[in-house]
């Protein structure tokens, strides 16, 4: 059908043509996404200056998709069934691209260590890192999903 020649017609018919879809969590949203990834990306630059450029980028990425599942989750809660104890899958994405940031995070923090000529903090340090992000998880209050 070809646009009306008539100005309010052919606004309305521009209008139907807009994307309605609701944003959900936005971590699969690159408009919600790269805005704020460059702002981490610049923050990770002066905290690791010795770091890969591209490990950086996508330690930005994972960090910036992570705020917005966060978000997400702490509206609504984990649960999207809580009879069924089903999750929703922002809960299961936001878990494994926790891990996979904590372990890129572990690596840079290992090499500025190195550069620096400091000690490596070792394995404890890690898995207390790691036992807090857990408790804070337990803590976290899910509001009714029913």
């Amino acid at each position: 059908m070809p646009l009306s020649k008539n100005q309010a017609a052919r606004a309305r018919q521009l209008a139907n043509l807009k994307s309605t879809g609701a944003l959900k969590h936005g971590a699969r949203s690159e408009g919600a996404i790269r805005p704020r990834a460059d702002e981490l990306f610049a923050e990770l630059l002066e905290e690791f200056p010795n770091g890969s450029v591209r490990v950086l980028r996508l330690q930005a990425r994972r960090l910036s998709k992570l705020e917005g599942l966060g978000r997400f989750l702490e509206e609504r809660g984990e649960l999207r069934n809580r009879r069924l104890g089903e999750l929703f899958p922002a809960a299961a994405m936001e878990e494994s691209l926790t891990v996979a940031f904590l372990n890129t995070q572990a690596k840079l923090e290992a090499q500025q260590r190195e550069a620096a000529g400091k000690p490596a903090a070792g394995l404890e340090a890690l898995r207390a890192k790691g036992a807090q992000i857990a408790r804070d998880r337990e803590d976290r209050e899910v509001p009714n999903g029913d």
